[in-house]
């Protein structure tokens, strides 16, 4: 019934698998779906794959999870199998991970930065601050000044390998925060964020720093789930 799915679009592959398994009438409504370990085989995807797969469709309300244990198919409203807003999703799920891992590691980053951070080091991010502050800039200008403030932070640290994480994870970040910095108002509040983070970096308060940014990453946070 289920097929291997082609590594490149895992996640996608197996929700398509199961979408069309339900409009074939070979899953009907109210049909227990076969045992995680069982199916993740059959379909030849990890048990973590398949996982995520079924948050996205139990949020889409496609599945469900019944006391007792086992994943059934629920009776699907019209129009709810839409791959647009299933994708979209999935998605927005993973840069809500990304997010999440982003309030670990850089609030390590501030830390250091509070620390290490030369006077070039300050300087440097303070004249990208005045120009951005005294510019009337959109959002994706806005979005280019976001990613350098982030870099100049992580390059205050003198570590690398902090450098190197806050490069990658803005790259992936970089589609979903295209579309959240240029909510009305957004580009504003990043700057003023980002003002406030630096003012605590310059007077060596890590605590401070810290808070900031939590805020900073929350507002993102927020904007994401509004898209």
């Amino acid at each position: 019934m289920f097929r291997k799915v082609e590594y490149r679009r895992l996640y996608e592959d197996v929700i398509n698998q199961i979408e069309t398994i339900i409009l074939a009438g070979q899953l009907a409504p109210g049909d227990k779906l076969p045992p995680e370990r069982e199916l993740a085989e059959e379909i030849g995807v990890s048990r973590g794959t398949l996982r995520e797969a079924f948050r996205i469709l139990e949020r889409q309300g496609i599945i469900e999870t019944r006391p007792g244990g086992g994943r059934y198919v629920r009776k699907l409203p019209e129009g709810l199998l839409d791959k647009e807003r299933i994708l979209s999703s999935l998605e927005t799920a993973a840069m809500l991970d990304l997010l999440e891992a982003r309030e670990v590691f850089e609030s390590k980053i501030v830390e250091l930065a509070c620390e290490r951070a030369t006077p070039v080091d300050l300087e440097t991010i303070e004249q990208s601050l005045a120009m951005a502050e005294g510019e009337k800039i959109d959002g994706l200008e806005v979005l280019n000044h976001d990613q350098a403030f982030h870099l100049a932070l992580a390059e205050a640290t003198h570590n690398i390998v902090f450098v190197n994480i806050v490069e990658l994870n803005l790259a992936l970040l970089f589609q979903i925060r295209s579309k959240t910095s240029v909510l009305p108002g957004r580009a504003k509040e990043i700057i003023a964020e980002h003002r406030a983070i630096f003012e605590a970096v310059k007077d060596r308060d890590s605590q401070r720093a810290r808070e900031m940014l939590l805020v900073h990453l929350n507002n993102i946070k927020a904007c994401i789930q509004k898209t």
